[in-house]
C-alpha cells in the first residue's frame, strides 16, 4: 500500500484527474444558457421573507 501511494505514476494520475475536474467544472459554469439561472440565484438574498 506504501508503494501505490509512492509512485510517481500515481501522482500524474492525480494531478490529471484533477485537471479534467477543474476543466469539467469550469466548462459546466460557463456553458451557454446559464447566465439567467446565476442571475436568478443571485437575487434570492434580497427577496422578502415568506414566513
Amino acid at each position: 500500500m506504501k508503494h501505490f501511494f509512492a509512485s510517481a505514476d500515481a501522482g500524474m494520475l492525480g494531478l490529471l484527474f484533477f485537471f479534467i475536474f477543474f476543466c469539467a467544472v469550469t466548462l459546466w459554469t460557463f456553458r451557454s444558457g446559464s447566465k439567467a439561472d446565476y442571475e436568478k440565484q443571485g437575487r434570492i438574498p434580497l427577496e422578502e421573507n415568506e414566513s
